[in-house]
């Protein structure tokens, strides 16, 4: 990914994507491993929307591998997630700074709308963090809601 986004070399295709759907399965396994409470940036549903968008879903391929990581999302994430916290936060396209979202900030309404359905199909509960606040704000909001549904950490 980082070669297609930061280097223009090549473009989104089936394995880069499945690639980061991967990632998003492995990496929040190993972090948790000895936490009782993990916050990530993303899940596999958010990168599961973001592939419908980039990707052409009607190749039969493409379809058949998408189809299959919606059902993994389905049947992990409600055994992984206690809650997905959801931001709808715009990041201003001018402002420039995270090269890593340049080619999809072009996508930021459609993909609002596909990952958060396809966060809605895993049957994990949602809860819209406000738009608008600064990081500090968000993680004393986030902490105040996480310690009030008695998801807490030791």
């Amino acid at each position: 990914m980082e070669e297609i986004v930061l280097h223009n070399k090549g473009h989104f295709d089936l394995a880069a994507e499945l690639d980061l759907f991967a990632q998003q399965l492995t990496v929040p396994l190993r972090a948790a491993r000895h936490q009782q409470l993990l916050i990530t940036d993303k899940t596999p549903a958010n990168v599961l929307a973001l592939a419908r968008l980039v990707l052409d879903a009607t190749e039969p391929r493409t379809a058949a591998v998408l189809a299959a990581c919606d059902a993994l999302c389905r049947a992990w994430m409600p055994t992984a997630y206690d809650l997905l916290l959801y931001c709808r936060d715009r990041f201003d396209q001018k402002a420039g700074g995270d090269r890593m979202r340049e080619k999809v900030l072009s996508l930021q309404d459609e993909a609002d709308h596909a990952v958060y359905q396809a966060c809605e199909d895993t049957g994990v509960p949602i809860l819209e963090v406000p738009t608008g606040m600064s990081t500090a704000e968000r993680v004393q909001w986030i902490a105040k809601r996480v310690t009030q549904l008695g998801i807490t950490a030791i």
